[in-house]
């Protein structure tokens, strides 16, 4: 059966995400997710085409006299993306519609986009993992199997498989909770959108609420403000991520316009100590997994610490010499 060859740029790619794979973690959660996500996978196909009922198979069909209309299912590349996304899975869907001719395979092919980018796949039975598909696009959609003489059209989808949980609003108990203002962040956060939304510090929990937002810290610096002030800047990055764009992009127009309205965010209300907005903006064309569309540099003035001096004994006045 001839497969899909990456080019010489997802190549590289692969090559470098295995030699920093040691560097972040152990591909433990990851593996594991493999077979929750073939299952959850290949059960999606049928709800989606009830055509493939029993007819979807690992890597290549039984036999090359396998029954028509049949899917392959091939997990490819898995590569590291970064500590707060986790992994990318490839999972190729190549499409073999028989007598019924390719213009039948890109009517299944429009159908599964439609139903697969940017849903949720979810196991079934004892099995609740879900897992978040993204429609990446192929080099060469029409195929020839050069062995059975059969064409296919292949689909590719990305799913991202996070190592490990990050903070939330409610996070575990003895999870290691977000940076002070990282938390506060959260919180205002929470209030602004309201309970359809989940947010996040940190990086993506295993699986994220279909309406999510995650923050977290990109950088830090201090600025003199005078002789006994000094000015802490914190930057973040927020991902915003929903079933659809326009969902994203008013998440992200509201969020930006609160941070002007309320210039500053309580830190801890009670003591009088708070955070001030220094810039936010939204890039509506980033990438909301890897990149995230906000940008936010939050500001504190703080008082220098008194530098401590020697205590004066005693005085002595001598005469001034004329």
């Amino acid at each position: 059966m001839h497969e899909y060859k990456a080019t010489p740029a997802e190549s590289m790619e692969v090559e470098k995400s295995l030699a920093k794979q040691p560097q972040h973690a152990s591909t433990g959660y990851a593996r594991v997710a493999c077979h929750r996500m073939r299952q959850a996978f290949k059960q999606k196909l049928i709800d989606i085409i009830p055509a493939l009922q029993g007819r979807v198979y690992d890597v290549q069909p039984p036999s090359q006299t396998a029954e028509e209309p049949y899917a392959v299912m091939v997990l490819g590349e898995e590569i590291w993306k970064s500590s707060w996304a986790g992994y990318r899975q490839v999972v190729r869907i190549k499409l073999y519609a028989g007598q019924a001719g390719l213009a039948q395979a890109d009517v299944w092919a429009n159908t599964l986009i439609a139903g697969l980018h940017r849903a949720s796949v979810t196991g079934k039975g004892e099995d609740t993992s879900a897992f978040t598909a993204h429609y990446l696009g192929v080099r060469d959609a029409e195929m020839l199997d050069t062995v059975t003489g059969k064409a296919y059209r292949t689909l590719r989808f990305g799913v991202y498989v996070p190592e490990t949980e990050g903070g939330s609003a409610a996070s575990a108990p003895g999870a290691a909770q977000p940076e002070e203002w990282l938390a506060a962040l959260v919180g205002w956060t929470q209030k602004q959108l309201g309970e359809l939304w989940s947010v996040y510090a940190d990086a993506w929990p295993a699986q994220p609420g279909s309406h999510a937002v995650l923050w977290r810290l990109s950088g830090c610096e201090t600025r003199m403000a005078g002789a006994s002030m000094y000015e802490l800047r914190k930057r973040f990055i927020g991902h915003i991520t929903a079933p659809v764009t326009t969902e994203e992009n008013r998440a992200a127009s509201a969020l930006v316009e609160g941070f002007a309205a309320q210039i500053q965010l309580p830190l801890e209300q009670d003591k009088g100590r708070y955070m001030s907005t220094a810039e936010a903006s939204a890039d509506l064309q980033a990438d909301a997994t890897l990149d995230g569309q906000l940008r936010l540099t939050l500001v504190q003035r703080r008082m220098r610490p008194a530098e401590e001096a020697a205590l004066i004994r005693r005085v002595e006045i001598h005469p001034i010499l004329k």
